[in-house]
């Protein structure tokens, strides 16, 4: 059965291997900030919500206009088919 002496040391150990892992976790993604930044990567400013936003659309946009036409705009030969027949335009 569950003493208090081996449930304190339980949470005990718990919150200690909690703290070391927040701690190890937190030095390596500082240190991967910093690589980041040097190498250009990651703006050094910060952004309220609204700038962010706009950023995130024009770096949307930009890759879509630099990657042509998606897959997805064009439309399979299967589809093409299929909105012939509903169109009439089918084989005859």
């Amino acid at each position: 059965m569950n003493t208090p002496q081996t449930m304190l040391l339980g949470w005990g150990s718990l919150i200690v291997a909690a703290g070391a892992s927040y701690y190890y976790a937190r030095k390596s993604i500082n240190e991967r900030r910093v690589i980041q930044e040097a190498r250009g990567q990651r703006p050094s400013e910060k952004l309220d919500w609204r700038s962010r936003i706009e950023q995130d659309e024009k770096q949307k946009v930009g890759l879509a206009s630099a990657a042509g036409p998606s897959p997805a705009d064009t439309p399979s030969p299967a589809t093409t088919t299929a909105l012939n027949l509903r169109s009439g335009n089918g084989p005859s």
